[in-house]
């Protein structure tokens, strides 16, 4: 735990340097929920009953999607950290350490991460919240498993982004992987647009993928689109995910870090 508080410190740090830019992503994000909900109060003044849940719950799902984004970008994730390190030569440094190098990506990203939840997605939803409607959970323990499956939602995202990571490794540029995987992560986690709405054959791919687990399951969860045992199935899941991913990333990592290259080191 010591770890994973020096590195929320120093994103705390990081974030009081560079203040402008703290305060533009807050507003960014409160741009887009605004986006959202004038886009799904449009629809529903022109069919209310189209998309299967009320327009209280899509608003709620359409600003948490967007206030999210603040942390499960993709594009903050350990591989952005990992790539450049390769290619400066400087990821010898980290492997020089004596402490597991999957677990420190691990603390540093939770520790950024954790500091970004309550800085930037607390405040954000508290915007939702007084200005454009976003209601709470219909109950306590909707509150309780929204939680829960938020944190496995997170190690999900982690280790795919850890692999992606690990492919600077082996190819010292991931630049046009992670455009293809940043584009399937979007669209296949039902980050604004939920899985009910996708045609037949994309909800069905879209269901066998691990995306689902980053946005589509929490946010059902915290409207009330799932009851209890769907939400209980859908955690049971994501822990599986998690647990699986956990294996690929131990197996990745221990094959390529002895064919590491470096470039400028």
């Amino acid at each position: 735990m010591r770890l994973f508080r020096s590195f929320s410190r120093q994103a705390f740090h990081n974030t009081a340097v560079y203040r402008f830019d703290f305060w533009l992503q807050l507003v960014a994000a409160c741009l887009m929920m605004y986006s959202v909900h004038w886009v799904w109060n449009t629809l529903y003044a022109q069919s209310p009953q189209a998309f299967g849940v009320s327009l209280r719950q899509m608003i709620a799902y359409g600003i948490l999607g967007m206030a999210l984004e603040t942390v499960f970008a993709p594009g903050r994730g350990p591989q952005t950290y990992m790539a450049e390190q390769v290619k400066t030569g400087s990821i010898d440094t980290d492997l020089s350490k004596p402490l597991d190098f999957h677990f420190h990506m691990l603390a540093r990203n939770f520790g950024e991460t954790l500091f970004r939840f309550c800085a930037l997605v607390v405040p954000s939803l508290l915007v939702g919240a007084a200005f454009l409607g976003l209601q709470p959970p219909p109950g306590f323990g909707n509150l309780l498993l929204f939680l829960v499956s938020l944190l496995l939602g997170y190690f999900v995202l982690f280790s795919l982004n850890f692999l992606v990571g690990t492919a600077a490794v082996l190819t010292l540029d991931i630049g046009s992987v992670s455009w293809a995987y940043n584009a399937l992560l979007r669209f296949f986690a039902g980050q604004m647009v939920p899985f009910w709405l996708f045609p037949d054959f994309l909800e069905a791919v879209a269901r066998c993928l691990p995306f689902q687990s980053i946005y589509y399951i929490p946010i059902t969860i915290y409207i009330g689109k799932a009851d209890e045992a769907a939400a209980l199935e859908g955690i049971l899941l994501q822990a599986g995910w998690a647990l699986l991913l956990l294996a690929a990333c131990r197996l990745a990592w221990n094959r390529v870090q002895s064919r590491l290259i470096v470039q400028g080191g």
